[in-house]
């Protein structure tokens, strides 16, 4: 997970004395938010970052579970709640009572985002389990553009037992590791990003966006974005 800090202009009063809250239920007394967040730091040299991550029920706080496994507490989140998977962009205080994770976070910004693969519970999936036998192969996209003359890519096993992919990635052709096991993925040549991979059985394997942070750069395999939920392929014959 990529944190982003930045120097940024004052962040109003309120933002700094904002309480812990599991999403506004039980709002705390202007007074009270006052001696949680007294410690923060000058509003003139707030710490920044932006973060990604499953809101759970902490202690004290609403408390963000990054896909890295790290939690920070959040101390106000707003209208969301417990399981929403959430992006924010906020000022770290230096102090709360909140105890609990790396830090608190007094966010600017919360809004919904599309978890990634690591994150997913694996029986969206269909309970099909990704193997050798299942991923080796010519792939295409659906559609009325789908030729299995012309794959999107192949999958095959080399020499030395590794399964390879062979297709195109923004429009240059490449070749990579498909990694099976607890985490499935295509392991890329760097700079290019791992890709979780997952089955939509009993016919289809999707390539994900990177398992990384809310902001990445996009990715096309084979012409098609790699965004959202993904993007899906069929087995050719």
């Amino acid at each position: 997970m990529r944190k982003i800090f930045a120097s940024t202009a004052a962040v109003g009063s309120l933002l700094v004395l904002a309480a812990c809250s599991g999403g506004g239920d039980n709002p705390a007394s202007p007074q009270s938010q006052n001696d949680d967040f007294a410690g923060t730091r000058p509003a003139d040299q707030p710490a920044t970052l932006a973060l990604e991550g499953r809101l759970e029920q902490g202690t004290e706080c609403l408390v963000l579970h990054s896909p890295d496994g790290e939690r920070w507490a959040i101390s106000d989140a707003g209208e969301f709640g417990p399981g929403d998977y959430v992006e924010i962009r906020g000022e770290r205080a230096d102090a709360s009572f909140c105890m609990e994770g790396e830090g608190t976070l007094i966010p600017q910004h919360i809004g919904a985002l599309q978890p990634p693969a690591a994150d997913r519970d694996p029986a969206r999936a269909g309970g099909v389990a990704l193997t050798e036998s299942y991923v080796t192969g010519s792939w295409t996209a659906p559609g009325l553009e789908a030729d299995c003359d012309r794959p999107d890519f192949q999958i095959t096993s080399s020499p030395s037992e590794t399964l390879v992919i062979e297709t195109s990635v923004n429009g240059v052709p490449e070749t990579g590791r498909v990694v099976l096991g607890d985490y499935p993925r295509i392991d890329w040549d760097d700079p290019l990003p791992d890709m979780p991979i997952e089955s939509r059985g009993p016919d289809g394997l999707a390539i994900l966006r990177p398992a990384t942070d809310a902001e990445y750069e996009a990715v096309e395999v084979a012409g098609n974005p790699v965004e959202g939920d993904g993007v899906e392929f069929i087995r050719c014959g």
